[in-house]
């Protein structure tokens, strides 16, 4: 079995120096948080990109993919009203596709607690509706370089929207694409109520 970390473990340190820490570690992948690479995406040239795959070649390690995708921004909402910002988000999601496809990573996982949670007065329905309209268009984008969306519950205690597996799944299929699928958090997990053999995707027999 194979294991990769996230880099901002590390991320007092330059990325090298992150690469040798998690090969030290007895890691073999390393997962992204673009805000430790950059403040903004714009800012990482094609240069910078193949002097992270070096890095992290040298090391033994495969880069699988980004998280925290939409951390550390402004601008930018999964479930939002405001159409602008949901477009900004599609396009953002395009951008970090590109980024994840020149590091040679294959999944991008969709967290981003604060930038899902909904506001007083949004209603749940026509959120979750946007979040599939923003998803939907990213998904397919993904496919192009066969990137998968990797949509993670959370916690109550870090946002207040798609807090289950079957929240998840419900959204997933809402979509409908193959480029998006299921992330399961073993944290996040221990937060939910329901029986192991009552989660969507287990079969008790």
């Amino acid at each position: 079995m194979k294991f990769a970390i996230c880099n901002e473990t590390f991320q007092d340190r330059g990325f090298p120096e992150q690469c040798q820490a998690a090969e030290a570690a007895g890691y073999t992948g390393l997962e992204i948080a673009p805000f430790t690479l950059a403040n903004d995406l714009e800012e990482i040239s094609t240069a910078d990109i193949s002097e992270y795959r070096r890095a992290a070649s040298d090391h033994g390690l495969e880069i699988i993919g980004l998280h925290w995708l939409l951390a550390k921004t402004e601008g930018y909402h999964l479930t939002s009203p405001d159409d602008a910002v949901r477009s900004a988000t599609v396009e953002h999601a395009h951008r970090l596709a590109d980024l994840c496809a020149g590091l040679g990573g294959h999944l991008m996982v969709w967290g981003s607690p604060q930038q899902r949670s909904l506001e007083d007065g949004w209603d749940y329905e026509d959120s979750f509706q946007r979040a599939a309209d923003v998803l939907r268009p990213a998904a397919e984008y993904c496919g192009s370089y066969g990137i998968t969306i990797a949509m993670e519950p959370l916690a109550p205690t870090e946002t207040n929207f798609l807090n289950t597996a079957r929240e998840a799944v419900r959204l997933i299929e809402q979509v409908g694409h193959d480029n998006l699928r299921l992330h399961l958090d073993v944290k996040a997990m221990s937060s939910e109520d329901a029986r192991w053999h009552d989660r969507p995707g287990h079969d008790p027999g």
